[in-house]
């Protein structure tokens, strides 16, 4: 059985998603801190929290298999599941591991175990299809928005392993934090946005919306997380060359999504690239944060 799971985790949910997980819980605490004016040493009491978040996404992963499952046989046979290089049971049996480390590791603070035991409720209700299977289904933007919450709970989470870190942090800081979750809103949009010509059964949110309809928003939500970051820079009073790298870069990556917006052309996928805008704004975080 271990040996199927890392044959799973290693397609599915490689390292690089685990760190990347506690990578962005480790920038977001350090930059709410900051917020505050606080400088944390410890860095264990930032990654517990940031392991946490990396389950709660594994665990998310793994159910995603199985309300996929009949689609995933179809568009994508070749994955672990629908091909039976791993079993059902297998993935039950992470993800019963995964909600053990997330109760686990929230014992430290009542707070923390009670929000985790709430996310975890929520994520029952994500497996659930929040009771409306049959209609969700037919409705991607409808479990798009009763689905993508979970971010919200996820920095959650991290605001409060911060305000026990230190009793001067409260949440009165999170119109900073908060909108920087719309990176990895971007990242669901862009992920389901094709050009016309690559249309086929697949569920699109281009194919629903129409394909400028779903860019545009797309474009509003990098114009937002951006201007957080601006924002966030602005109250840290981060050095101005730090600020100009940021937009160059952002704004380049911005670029295509424009482009498709003009053209309608898409010669590369956009999911690659809301990952670097996700690492970009990331690594800006920690550099503003830490300076």
């Amino acid at each position: 059985m271990l040996k199927r799971i890392f044959v799973y985790l290693n397609e599915m949910f490689p390292m690089s998603s685990f760190a990347g997980s506690i990578l962005t819980a480790v920038a977001v605490q350090l930059t709410y801190l900051r917020l505050y004016g606080v400088r944390h040493s410890s860095i264990l009491m930032l990654v517990v929290p940031g392991v946490v978040l990396a389950f709660v996404s594994l665990l998310i992963r793994v159910m995603d298999e199985f309300k996929d499952y009949q689609d995933d046989l179809t568009n994508f046979p070749e994955r672990p599941l629908p091909s039976g290089r791993v079993l059902a049971a297998d993935l039950r049996s992470l993800g019963f591991f995964c909600i053990f480390m997330v109760i686990f590791l929230s014992l430290t603070s009542i707070k923390l175990l009670n929000w985790a035991l709430v996310t975890l409720g929520f994520t029952y209700l994500m497996l659930k299809w929040f009771f409306l299977e049959e209609r969700m289904r037919r409705s991607l933007p409808l479990a798009f928005v009763s689905h993508h919450p979970i971010v919200l709970f996820n920095f959650t989470y991290l605001v409060l392993a911060c305000t026990e870190i230190n009793p001067a942090v409260s949440f009165s800081m999170i119109g900073y934090i908060f909108p920087v979750c719309l990176m990895f809103t971007t990242w669901e949009l862009v992920r389901k946005i094709r050009a016309p010509e690559q249309e086929n059964a697949y569920t699109t949110y281009s194919k629903i919306l129409g394909p400028r309809v779903a860019i545009i928003i797309a474009l509003a939500l990098q114009f937002i997380y951006t201007f957080a970051v601006v924002a966030i820079f602005e109250k840290l009073s981060t050095p101005n060359y730090l600020w100009a790298i940021f937009l160059v870069i952002q704004a380049a990556l911005v670029f295509p999504s424009v482009n498709f917006l003009v053209t309608l052309r898409l010669p590369r996928p956009l999911r690659p690239i809301a990952e670097a805008q996700i690492l970009l704004v990331v690594s800006a975080l920690l550099v503003g944060a830490l300076l």
